[in-house]
């Protein structure tokens, strides 16, 4: 679905997603990979792999923070 709003996490998962997304522009990509691979298995940072229901909503903020800094 083009255009459709991603799905809003919870506030608590919001906060960490949001937070994680300022982090990844800031520090790269990189920095997502060393997330993903010391995180593996918890559910915590399961919005980094695309078929978890808020990966759309972590990219949306990576986007709008990538706009803000540019």
């Amino acid at each position: 679905m083009e255009g459709a709003l991603p799905i809003l996490p919870p506030p608590d998962i919001r906060m960490i997603v949001d937070k994680t997304a300022r982090y990844v522009v800031k520090n790269g990509p990189a920095f997502e990979q060393r997330i993903i691979s010391s995180c593996q298995g918890t559910l915590k940072f399961s919005f980094l792999h695309s078929d978890d229901p808020y990966h759309a909503y972590y990219k949306h903020r990576i986007s709008e923070a990538r706009a803000v800094t540019n």
